[in-house]
Formats: C-alpha cells, sequence, structure tokens
C-alpha cells in the first residue's frame, strides 16, 4: 500500500529491469516500466519490479499510444494520495552516436531521437529528479536531425 512519503519512479528503455530492482530492493515504487521488447518486460514481471501489472509497458516511446499508457500508470497513482513521480530513469539507445560504432545504419541513427522522446516525456511528468545515462558523444551530436524540417532554399 502506497504512503506519502514512499518514493516512486518511472523507468524508460528499462530492458530486463536490473536497475529496477536495485531501486525495489531501496524501498521505491515502480509506477510505470517501459521496453521495447515484451520479453525483457517478462524478466521484470518474474521479479515483481511494479506494484500494478498494467506499468509493465510494452511498446516504443515514440508513439503516443504507449506515451498515454505511462501517463495513465501515473494517474492511477495520483488517485491514491501519490502528489507526483520522485523519478525518471532513461537509457535511450545510443548505437547512433556512440563512437565505437562505425557502422551505424539509417534506422540507428534514426533511434537518436528517442533521446527527444525521453525529453519530452520528462517535460510532461515533471519528476523531482530525472537520470539519463547514454555515451559521452551524446554531448557533441545532434540527437534531432533527422526530425528537422528541411529547408526549402
Amino acid at each position: 500500500m502506497l504512503r506519502n512519503n514512499d518514493l516512486t519512479y518511472v523507468t524508460l528503455f528499462s530492458s530486463a529491469g536490473v536497475g529496477c530492482y536495485g531501486f525495489k530492493q531501496e524501498g521505491f515504487h515502480c509506477v510505470a516500466t517501459n521496453e521495447l521488447l515484451s520479453k525483457r518486460l517478462n524478466i521484470q514481471k518474474v521479479n515483481e519490479i511494479c506494484d500494478n501489472e498494467s506499468g509493465y509497458v510494452s511498446g516504443d516511446i515514440g508513439t503516443s499510444e504507449v506515451k498515454e499508457k505511462i501517463y495513465s500508470e501515473i494517474k492511477k497513482w495520483e488517485k491514491v494520495g501519490n502528489d507526483r513521480i520522485d523519478l525518471v530513469v532513461a537509457t535511450p539507445p545510443c548505437q547512433g552516436i556512440s563512437v565505437i560504432n562505425h557502422k551505424k545504419n539509417g534506422e540507428e541513427i534514426k533511434k537518436n531521437s528517442l533521446v527527444v522522446e525521453s525529453i519530452e516525456i520528462v517535460k510532461q511528468i515533471r519528476p523531482r529528479f530525472f537520470i539519463f545515462e547514454n555515451v559521452m558523444a551524446f554531448q557533441s551530436k545532434r540527437c534531432i536531425e533527422h526530425m528537422l524540417p528541411r529547408s526549402s532554399a
């Protein structure tokens, strides 16, 4: 049962939930966890990462459907007295910006925009804290280049 001082979090790109398990061990409540591949979420389910079954959100966060599922989970927690999310953790894919990946393809570069999607979700949720994990090249690469409109000069 949630108490007012309980810590809550949302995690994006959570894979099999190793980091989530650490949060669970420290008494955090997982409101929603997102992963593209449902087989990874199944591992989280075995470890009982989320308090609610509906908190396991499978799919691409670039879609409004997946974002709405995450926001819906947050609203459920608000109804039981949680005033806001304490933490959002995001570890967006880095294949498109990693200096180690010398054979980048268009699909990997397109994944760079998931950093932007993560930022938008954080802006919507407005957690007390957020953690982004990515590679050092993130600081010098443009993650949204393919999303910008082409000039018609």
